[in-house]
C-alpha cells in the first residue's frame, strides 16, 4: 500500500478536529443543528489553515444520515462514501485551471440534475479568486436563484480580488492564522501516534516555519520523520536547510562586539553546508524583528514562536543594543534581501552588509567620543564666573520679574534695555 502523507492521513473528518478555527466551526455546527443552512459559503484565509478540510467536513455534515452535535458521525454510509471520494455528488473544482467562462457554464449545466444518492449537491470551488471575469458573470446568476439541492462552497486567499455581487450573496468565514501553541499541540499528538519523538523546541521550530500552515508544519514533520525517529531541533534544521538558531546568536553577538572576521567566518561555514543565503538573511531579519518585540514588550507571548531557552537568550541579548541599532540592522538586512532579488552574488551581498552594519556602528561611537572631547576641551576653556557676575545675572532676573509683576500696561522691553548699565566686571551683564 503506498505510503500517506501525514497532512491527508491526519486531515480532520470533523468539525472537532480542526485546531484554532473555533469561530467559525461553532457557526457552522449550529447552523446544521438548527437547519439553517446556506446556499453558498465563502471561506477566507491564508493557505493551509483548514478551509478546504471545512468545506469537506460542511459537505459530509449536511449529508450525514445521523450528525452529532452538527458534526457529521463519520459511520454512516454518506460519510464513508464521501471520505473515500465515491460519492458522485460532492464535486470538487480547482479554479487556478478550470477558470474560464465555458468550465462554469459546463458546471451550472449540471445543476438541474437533482443528487444520486445525497441530500445536497455540493460544490467545493477552490482558489475561486482565480476565475475570469466572465466566469464570474456566469456564476452570479447561478448564485442569485440556486436549485435548492445545491449548495457552493468557495475557497481562496486573496478576497479583494473577488466581485463585490459575488461576495454580497455569500456567507462569509474568516479562517485565521493557527496559533503556535495550537500547531505544537498537534504536531506532538501526530509524532505521538507515528511512534516519534518530537522535542519540545523542534515542535516550536517547525510551528515557527509553518507561519501558522498546519498543512505545512505537518509537511516538515513528514520530511524530518523521513531522517530520524527522533525529531530534534538540528534535524529540522538540517532537513530544512536553515542556520541553526546557535549560529543566528552568535552571529549577533559578532554584530554587537563588531568582530568582522568572527562575522565573515559564521557565513563561510553556513555557505559550506549549502545554506541559501538569501532565506539566511531572512531568517536574521525575522530573528532581529524578535529581539525587536523582546526589547519593547519585555514579553512577546504568541507575537514570536520561541521556547523558554530562547527567549531567556534574546532577553540577555536585548541589553547588548539599543532598539535604534536593531531597527538599522532590520533596514540594512531588507535592503540585501531586495539586492538579492535583483541578481548579483548573494554571499557577497550578505557579507558586504554585515561588515557595513558593524564600521556604521563604529563610526557612530567614534562620533560621539568626539563629541564629548569637544564639549570638555570647551569646558575647560571658559573662564569661571565670579561671584559678582553671579550677582549681576540675579539682579537681572530680579528687577525684569518685578518690572512685569508691578506693570499693568505692556511693558517696553527695548527700553527697559536701553535703560541698562553694564559693570566693569569683564563679562557681559547688565545692571537696572
Amino acid at each position: 500500500m503506498m505510503y500517506q502523507v501525514l497532512y491527508r492521513k491526519w486531515r480532520p473528518r470533523s468539525f472537532n478536529d480542526v485546531v484554532g478555527q473555533n469561530h467559525v466551526t461553532s457557526t457552522l455546527k449550529n447552523e446544521i443543528d438548527t437547519g439553517k443552512i446556506s446556499h453558498a459559503y465563502l471561506f477566507i484565509g491564508s493557505r493551509g489553515t483548514g478551509k478546504t478540510t471545512c468545506a469537506k467536513i460542511l459537505a459530509k455534515a449536511v449529508n450525514c444520515l445521523s450528525p452529532k452535535d452538527g458534526n457529521p458521525c463519520g459511520e454512516c454510509e454518506l460519510c464513508k462514501g464521501i471520505d473515500n471520494a465515491s460519492v458522485m455528488d460532492i464535486v470538487e473544482m480547482d479554479a487556478a485551471s478550470n477558470n474560464s467562462v465555458n468550465d462554469i457554464r459546463s458546471l451550472c449545466e449540471e445543476l438541474a440534475f437533482t443528487p444520486a444518492v445525497a441530500k445536497y449537491r455540493v460544490y467545493i470551488i477552490d482558489e475561486v479568486h482565480m476565475l475570469s471575469q466572465g466566469a464570474f458573470n456566469a456564476l452570479l446568476k447561478t448564485l442569485e436563484e440556486p436549485p435548492e439541492h445545491v449548495i457552493f462552497i468557495l475557497a481562496t486567499t486573496e478576497a479583494h480580488k473577488i466581485p463585490a455581487t459575488i461576495l454580497s450573496r455569500c456567507q462569509r468565514f474568516e479562517f485565521h492564522r493557527i496559533p503556535s501553541e495550537g500547531i505544537c499541540a498537534r504536531l506532538q499528538m501526530v509524532a505521538e501516534a507515528e511512534g516519534v519523538s518530537l522535542t519540545d523546541d523542534a515542535a516550536v521550530l517547525i510551528a515557527k516555519l509553518s507561519d501558522g500552515a498546519l498543512r505545512d508544519a505537518l509537511s516538515i514533520l513528514d520530511k524530518c520523520m523521513g531522517a530520524s525517529n527522533t525529531v530534534d531541533q538540528k534535524i529540522v534544521t538540517d532537513v530544512v536547510g536553515i542556520a541553526p538558531k546557535d549560529q543566528l546568536f552568535d552571529l549577533s553577538e559578532a554584530i554587537v562586539e563588531k568582530d568582522a572576521a568572527k562575522i565573515l567566518e559564521i557565513i563561510a561555514d553556513l555557505s559550506n553546508n549549502s545554506k541559501d543565503m538569501a532565506f539566511l538573511c531572512e531568517e536574521l531579519i525575522d530573528h532581529m524583528r524578535t529581539l525587536m518585540l523582546v526589547m519593547t514588550m519585555g514579553d512577546p507571548g504568541d507575537a514570536v514562536a520561541v521556547s523558554v531557552e530562547e527567549l531567556q537568550r534574546y532577553k540577555l541579548l536585548s541589553e547588548r543594543f539599543s532598539l535604534d541599532q536593531v531597527i538599522n540592522i532590520m533596514k540594512s538586512l531588507i535592503e540585501a534581501r531586495n539586492s538579492m532579488a535583483s541578481g548579483g552574488d548573494k554571499r557577497t551581498i550578505l557579507e558586504a552588509t554585515l561588515v557595513k552594519i558593524i564600521t556604521d556602528m563604529k563610526i557612530d561611537i567614534d562620533k560621539l567620543v568626539k563629541r564629548m572631547d569637544k564639549l570638555e576641551k570647551m569646558l575647560e576653556s571658559r573662564p569661571l564666573i565670579s561671584a559678582q557676575s553671579l550677582h549681576a545675572q540675579k539682579a537681572v532676573q530680579t528687577a525684569t520679574k518685578s518690572s512685569l509683576e508691578s506693570s499693568e500696561s505692556h511693558v517696553d522691553l527695548d527700553s527697559l534695555i536701553e535703560k541698562a548699565k553694564p559693570f566693569d566686571s569683564g563679562v557681559k551683564c547688565y545692571r537696572f
